[in-house]
Order: structure tokens, then sequence, then C-alpha cells
């Protein structure tokens, strides 16, 4: 008979859990076991085995009874251990889970604020605590886990005290003393007092409620003398709504746009002309404007939707040679009849059977963007394409909103610098016959106007 037995229950169930042997299966050739393995009790072993911490005195029962189920494959290899479980012995003392629900908060060696939550295993309050870390971007070390002693400890700071307060609150946790309850009450006061602004009109102006010291500054010194339409145009800006207010304007254009909440806003060509779309731009004032460009000006539609963008803007007042900047220039279109006179590689060929209508205003846009380079406080209007023009960043001007309705009207190319300009602007819009995505640079929605 094996002499080296073990003398304790703890050692017992690891020589079970860690020898294949007891776990053969019967039917296996040259296997005589009597008793069969059932593999639920080889998890709940395992299971024992391998706990980091003391047994509860309910485990140490459950590893007394499973040990007394196997007495007979210890026999048959040599460990009758039948002494031991008649009169068991264990490793360490049986570890007591306290049943009570306590919120402390303490200051621990290091002088540092910490908030203490004890409580038996509740998977709704486990939930509440991950969801705390998780959705809060708690820094690492904020929050860790005892488990020996059922215990969450935190770094005290606002956010988890207030959302700790209200889980133990809403848990019937014991608090300790009021300390922590006098932290949310605090805490509380200055959440309503950071409530998000909102705006009214009173007498024709517009009138902030809940607005931060800064924004107010910023608001009597730049819009407070403006009218009513550009202040509440201005409110998508500063993230505050425009519900309940109604400005009377000349274009519905301009109504749609000043009164939404979105700053990027496709206008379906299907229901506004171009020239309703430039009407209600100027009654928003949202010159300098920026058009973005998309692809070389050579094709018949492409010529003819420029121009009649430039014959909308022109009809309402803006002077196309003096007002109008080109941060790109249009290839010089030839004949291919008359290819011999050119050795030029910045043109387009252009097919014999083009009209001569078509090629004159070709030849002007080519002609315009070579000439009108000069970005000022006058320019109204600054085409781009792939880059940010070099007049526009040394000229300090500051455009106020973009139109992508040249090229298709989807989408803008152009670098990163150049997409990242024009999603900064106060507004972005879009003219074509089809809602864009918004893949072309961040995930922002873009709405129908």
């Amino acid at each position: 008979m094996h002499t080296d037995l073990p003398k304790t229950i703890n050692e017992a169930l690891k020589i079970l859990a860690y020898n294949d042997y007891f776990w053969a299966n019967p039917s296996m050739i040259g296997n005589t076991a009597v008793i069969k393995p059932h593999p639920k009790d080889y998890e709940t072993v395992r299971s024992l085995a391998e706990s980091q911490y003391a047994w509860t005195e309910k485990q140490a029962r459950l590893a007394l009874v499973i040990l007394k189920r196997y007495l007979t494959k210890f026999q048959a290899h040599g460990m009758d251990i039948k002494k031991l479980l008649d009169n068991p012995q264990y490793e360490e003392d049986f570890r007591v889970i306290s049943f009570d629900k306590v919120i402390e908060k303490y200051t621990d060696d290091d002088n540092i604020d910490r908030i203490e939550m004890r409580f038996p295993y509740n998977k709704k309050v486990i939930q509440l605590i991950r969801c705390l870390k998780d959705t809060r971007d708690l820094p690492g070390m904020y929050a860790l886990y005892d488990g020996e002693k059922k215990k969450w400890t935190f770094r005290h700071s606002d956010v988890t005290a207030y959302y700790l307060t209200l889980i133990a609150v809403r848990y019937d946790f014991k608090f300790t003393d009021d300390s922590l309850l006098d932290d949310y009450e605090n805490i509380k006061k200055q959440v309503i007092g950071h409530r998000k602004p909102t705006a009214r009109l009173v007498a024709g102006q517009v009138i902030l409620d809940n607005a931060p010291e800064s924004l107010q500054e910023y608001w009597n010194e730049n819009l407070k003398g403006k009218s009513a339409l550009t202040q509440v145009d201005s409110l998508k800006n500063f993230d505050i709504s425009t519900k309940g207010i109604n400005i009377p304007t000349e274009t519905m254009i301009g109504h749609k746009i000043a009164h939404n909440n979105y700053h990027k806003l496709w206008i379906d060509s299907k229901g506004f002309s171009k020239n309703e779309v430039v009407k209600g731009l100027i009654e928003l004032n949202c010159f300098p404007l920026i058009m973005p460009v998309s692809g070389d000006i050579h094709m018949e539609d492409d010529v003819k939707d420029f121009w009649e963008w430039m014959n909308a803007f022109k009809a309402h007042g803006v002077d196309l040679l003096n007002e109008c900047s080109w941060g790109f220039d249009v290839k010089e279109p030839i004949y291919k009849k008359d290819l011999e006179r050119f050795n030029n590689e910045r043109t387009y060929l252009l097919d014999n059977q083009k009209s001569e209508e078509f090629f004159e205003n070709l030849y002007e846009l080519h002609q315009m963007s070579k000439q009108f380079k000069l970005i000022n406080e006058q320019t109204k209007i600054i085409f781009v394409r792939n880059r940010i023009p070099r007049a526009l960043i040394k000229s300090k001007v500051k455009p106020k909103a973009s139109l992508v309705g040249i090229g298709g009207g989807y989408y803008a190319t152009g670098t990163d610098n150049l997409k990242r300009m024009l999603e900064n602007l106060p507004k972005k819009l879009y003219y074509s016959d089809h809602q864009p995505s918004s893949w072309d640079w961040h995930d922002h929605i873009i709405v129908k106007l």
C-alpha cells in the first residue's frame, strides 16, 4: 500500500484533479475500474483545486463529498484516504463571505482618497461597475478588484463619487458616514450648473441661457449687433438648438439653413435651382464661399454646369473678374486640327466636331483661372480643387461656408488638409440630385435641407 498519503483534503483533491488515470473511461482496454467518472465532477474538481482563495465551508463540504465518491479509485492505486475523509483536515481556515453591502470613503497611506465597495456577488451591480469603467474611460488602476475579500476599490473623483453613490443608493448599500453623500450633492449642483446652453428670441434678438461666461462674451462681441437671422444661423456652430425660434426670411433656402441644427446639409438639385441657392447664400451672407471642384474641367457637362453657377452668381451681383479667385488652373483647350501649332502639356485636345460656343466657354474659364489668383477682403468666391491655395493661406481670409456643387456635388476631393479645413467651416453644403454619403471625411451626418 502507498504510504505517502495526502495530509489534507486540499492535497487529496489536487491529486484527484491532476492525475488522468482517475478519469480513465472504464470501456478502455485493460481498465477494470468499477466507478465510471462523470465529466461534471472533473470540471468541479479542477475548479476547486485551482481556486486562488481559501475555500468557503460550502466548498469544503463539496470537496469532501467528491473525494468519498472516488475513494475506491484512491485505494486501487495504493492510497487509502478513508481516515482523512472520516476526520477531514484542511490547509486554511474557511473563508467567510460577508453578505453586508457597504460603501466607504477613506484616505490611504499615500494620502489618496479612495472609495471601497464590499458586497456579495451581484451580477447587476458588477455590470454597472464595469459600465462605469468602460463608458467613462477611467484611467488604469482607478478600479481594482480583490476577489478574496469581495471588494472593489476606486480612486475618488467626481465621476466615481457621483456614479458609485447612485449605484449604492439604488441597491441599498450601507454608508459608513455621510462624506460620500455630501460629495454627491456638491457634484450634482455643479452638473446642474453646467446645463446645455439654450436660446430664445426676445424683441428681435437672440438671448442665450445657461451659456458659460466665455461663450456669452464671444456672443456679445461678435454676434450681438448682427441681424436676428445671422444670430440664429450661428447657433448651430455652438451646438445650440434653434427649436422654438422662427425668423422670417426672403428665401426658403435661407430659412431652412438658418433654422437647421446641422452644419452639413444636402440641397436637392431637383427641388432648388442654382439661382435659388445663390440668393439664399446672399441672404445669409455666406461669403467668402469656397467651391470645391472635382476633377478637371473639360467635358461639355462640366463646362455647362460651371457656367450656370457663374451666371447665377453674376445675376446676384457678384463680379466674376474681381470677386472670384482660382486656386487651380484650367488647361487651355485646342482643337486636334490645330495641334501642330501648340507644344504645351497644359492643354486639352478637343474633337474637331465640338461647337465653337463650347470652345469659347472653356477657353474663358482657362483665361480666368490663369489671371485671377488674388484673395483679399473683397473676394466672395474661391474655387479650389486638390489643395488649399497658397493665396488663401497668406491672405488670412476666413471662409464662412463651402458649397460642393461642381463636378457632381457628392464629395470634395483633395488633400487631408483641404478636407479638414472644409469640415471645420461653419457650413458645408452639398448641391446634387442624390443625397451624398458622409464617407469622404468623418462620419458626421449629411442632412437633407
